[in-house]
Order: structure tokens, then C-alpha cells, then sequence
């Protein structure tokens, strides 16, 4: 049975594009099979509420598509998959490692409405400016005839420091600087430089493992700790051999963010005890009951803290642009593995974010978006309390997700079940936690960033019913 769920919002693709994509998306799952007939485009559009040339127009791409044709008393016809569907899987043995890496999704059902944390809204981004910067970057494209610095583009170094690292209490240089293709590519290369002199990695959970995981790849331990209202509680006992993972701002999921004793704690471990502290700021842009906290790296001393940045929650993460700041024999190290490895980030992508800083575009976007968040925030809270009473949670005040606690593991289930079968795409709990601590799954993260607010309040309805 054919089933289309139109998404809402300014930025959202044309109506007839999501009706051909969805056709084709069934078609090729086996949903619709060849020889199905699909509704009248009178019938199909009655049911959606649109008009109905929206649904001819779709019908035509997908008959030159040759995936449908039209048949004289037979309405659209489907006739076959379109090439390349299904593709044959070969089995390969895997090597045993000592954690488990979640599915990466394939196949996205364009149907589905994305709860997911930590995604960026990009209906409102300022795509005339987007445009303009970009036109500006290749209308003397001479500098991108060879490569650029293993560290990255000057400018957008001397850009990061003067106009987001100062705000964040860092003064830095761009020798202290390194742009990186997403901050989980630099993760990859701090844990590759440090697996010759450090052995453990310490982290928080329920929390983001993948940094974790990163490090476990190259032969380090991994040790959890638990994450409170105060945020990671870490062992006063961590030493010269460990590497600490921190999110001071908005620990993930939980956007609690590390209290004023724990800060200090983590500070003097990073200073009197030689523990390499790795800070990942990712959106303390995001701010909306308070003022963000300076970065710990602002005190840094003895250069043992690694900072991380990105520029993917603040645009879109697809972008895949991050950077490093570290002491800057710590960045060369680093930049000559980089440029071992890739030859570099795209110095295309790094012109272009250095025009949209230099001419403030994105410093308005942020602003812009942290309102657009915080109603998002204050819509969804009273939603959830209205609807679900039974959930306890506090409203994030920073970050893009809420975390719920629920009483038993039987409810996350029951939701994962729901949500399937409403194509709500939500992350698994089990994505939070390590594989022995399946009794801290208790929870449910529901991000508000990437969906338009409508859908999302929509969404919450249906699963008021559906539960």
C-alpha cells in the first residue's frame, strides 16, 4: 500500500519531488511491487490535500523515470525497479573488536521524520549570503590551483581565533590552530599521535561514545564513568597515562553541563597530574537560560588540553568542518599526519566559512538560531508535560535534544516500536551506553534541531496516540 508523508517548512523540497522520491524510495524496497497500479492522481491528492497537478507532475517524473508508465485505462503503472536497487552483499569476515560500533544508516526512508540529537536546522539558513560568499571564494580561484597548509587555510585560522575562540575565553594564535574534515577526523589523529604515550581513555555515560571508540580502535582502554546533574564524575586518581573526554557545556545526550567543582577538578587533573584532556565544545552556541562558561582551555598552562570545535551544528552537518586547538608543536604533529593521511582539508570548503566570518554571516545565523531553538525548546517542554506526564525530564538549556527518563526499559522499547512503525527515525538508547551497562537504558532522547517545530508537535500527537 502506497504511503506519502509530506514534510512542512519553508526550505522543505516541492511537493511533487517528495511524492516521486517516496514512489521511487517504496518501489525500490519491494514496498510496491512491478505490475502495482498507483492511486488516481484525483484520489491521491484528495487524501494528501493538495492539488491535484502536484500529484500529475510527480507521476510524469516518474514515468520518465521509466519506473512508472501511464496506461490508457489503467491509470500509472509501476514497471519496474530503477537500476542499482537492492545491490548484492558480500559477506566478508570482520575482525573481533572490543566494543561495538552502531549500524550506519542506509536506505533513508524519505518518509520519516527525523527525531535525532545534535542536528542542525538548515531551514533557515542565509542562502543568498550562502551564494554570495561562495561566488566571492571562486571569482579569484588562483588559490586553490595546490594544496594549502596541512593545518589548514590561514585565513579561516586567524578568523577562528579572532572571532569564535575569543568569545570562549581563548586567546590563541593560528599556530595554536588546525582545521580538520569534522572533529571526529580529528579525533581520529589526536588518538593516533597519543597511542604512543598514553593507554586509557576515560569518558562519560550515558554519553558520546564514537570519540570513544576512535581511541579504543588504536589500543586504548576504554573506562566509563557516570554522568549526574553535575555533569561527568571522573576519578581524582587519573594520571600521566590517561586521556580524559569531556563536554563541559552540554554533556551529550543530557546537555548538562560540567558544575563549577568538577570544572576545577578537571582543570587541576589537566595541570598538577599531566592528564590529557580532550574538550569538545560542539554547540555551546546554544545557549538559552544562561551565558556559556569560558572553555577550560582558556586556563590551560601546561598545553594538556586538546579543544575541539565545529562548524557543522552551527551551518549543517554535512559540512564536515572542525578544528583543533592545541599548543602548537601538538598541532604540527598532527598536521604532518593529516597531510600523510589526506593531503590536507578542502581548501574550498575553508574559503568559503572564512568569508561567511569575516563578513559576519555566520555570527547572524547563530543568533538568529539560538531564538529559533529556544522557541523550539519552550514549545516542545510544554508539549511533552501536557502529553506526557509520566516522562520526568528538564528542559535543556543549551543543546538541541531533551533527555527523558522513564521507568522501565519495557517503555523505550514499546517507543522504538512506535516509532517504526510511524517512520520516526530516533536514536536508540543503546547508542548511549556501553554494551554491559544495558540497565542504565532508561531513557529516551528526543532531538528538536533538524524537523521542522510543526512536524515535531505533530509527531509528539501521534505518538500520544499511538502509546
Amino acid at each position: 500500500m502506497l504511503s506519502i508523508r509530506l514534510q512542512e517548512g519553508r526550505n522543505a523540497p516541492p511537493l511533487y519531488k517528495q511524492i516521486a522520491d517516496q514512489i521511487v524510495f517504496q518501489v525500490e524496497q519491494g514496498e510496491v511491487p512491478p505490475g502495482a497500479r498507483l492511486p488516481a492522481s484525483r484520489d491521491l491528492a484528495r487524501s494528501l490535500g493538495i492539488a491535484r497537478g502536484t500529484v500529475v507532475l510527480a507521476y510524469e517524473e516518474l514515468c520518465e523515470a521509466r519506473i512508472c508508465e501511464s496506461r490508457v485505462g489503467h491509470g500509472t503503472v509501476v514497471v519496474r525497479r530503477p537500476r542499482g536497487a537492492h545491490p548484492t552483499v558480500v559477506s566478508t569476515p570482520k575482525r573481533k573488536l572490543a566494543f561495538v560500533t552502531p549500524d550506519e544508516p542506509v536506505n533513508l526512508d524519505p518518509r520519516e521524520v527525523s527525531l535525532l540529537p545534535s542536528l542542525a536546522d538548515t531551514d533557515y539558513l542565509p542562502r543568498t549570503e550562502l551564494r554570495r560568499a561562495f561566488d566571492r571564494v571562486l571569482r579569484f580561484p588562483s588559490h586553490l590551483r595546490a594544496f594549502g597548509e596541512s593545518a589548514g587555510d590561514p585565513k579561516l585560522r586567524k578568523l577562528i581565533c579572532q572571532r569564535i575562540l575569543a568569545e570562549r575565553g581563548i586567546a590563541a594564535d593560528p599556530a595554536h590552530v588546525m582545521v580538520v574534515p569534522g572533529t571526529q577526523y580529528g579525533s581520529v589523529l589526536v588518538a593516533m599521535v597519543l597511542a604512543k604515550v598514553r593507554r586509557r581513555v576515560h569518558f562519560g555515560t550515558p554519553g558520546y561514545l564514537d570519540i570513544a571508540r576512535n581511541f579504543g580502535r588504536f589500543g586504548f582502554d576504554l573506562v566509563s564513568h557516570p554522568v549526574d546533574a553535575d555533569g561527568l564524575k571522573a576519578p581524582a586518581s587519573l594520571g600521566s597515562a590517561d586521556v580524559l573526554y569531556v563536554m563541559p557545556e552540554h554533556h551529550f545526550p543530557q546537555c548538562v553541563s560540567l558544575s563549577a567543582d568538577r570544572r576545577e577538578a578537571v582543570a587541576a587533573m589537566s595541570q598538577d597530574r599531566d592528564v590529557m584532556v580532550i574538550e569538545d565544545d560542539y554547540d555551546s552556541e546554544y545557549y538559552y537560560d544562561r551565558l556559556p562558561q569560558p572553555a577550560l582551555k582558556g586556563n590551560d598552562n601546561k598545553g594538556n588540553i586538546v579543544y575541539l570545535g565545529t562548524f557543522s551544528k552551527t551551518l549543517f552537518n554535512n559540512l564536515r568542518l572542525g578544528y583543533l586547538v592545541a599548543d602548537p608543536p601538538f598541532i604540527r604533529e598532527l598536521a604532518s599526519l593529516h597531510w600523510s593521511l589526506s593531503r590536507g582539508t578542502s581548501g574550498l570548503l575553508q574559503r568559503w566559512v572564512a568569508e561567511l566570518l569575516e563578513d559576519g554571516t555566520l555570527n547572524r545565523h547563530v543568533r538568529r538560531m539560538r531564538t529559533v531553538y529556544r522557541r523550539k525548546r519552550d514549545k516542545i517542554a510544554q508539549a511533552l508535560r501536557r502529553d506526557f506526564p509520566e516522562w520526568q525530564f528538564t528542559a535543556p538549556r543549551g543543546g538541541l535534544q531533551f533527555f527523558i527518563e522513564v521507568k522501565h526499559s519495557s517503555e523505550v522499547e514499546s517507543m522504538a516500536a512506535v516509532c517504526a512503525s510511524h517512520k520516526l527515525r530516533m536514536a536508540p538508547s543503546s547508542n548511549y551506553v556501553l554494551p554491559n551497562q544495558a540497565d542504565r537504558g532508561n531513557f529516551l532522547v528526543i532531538g528538536f534541531g533538524s524537523a521542522p517545530l510543526v512536524q515535531i508537535l505533530s509527531t509528539l500527537s501521534e505518538l500520544k496516540k499511538a502509546l
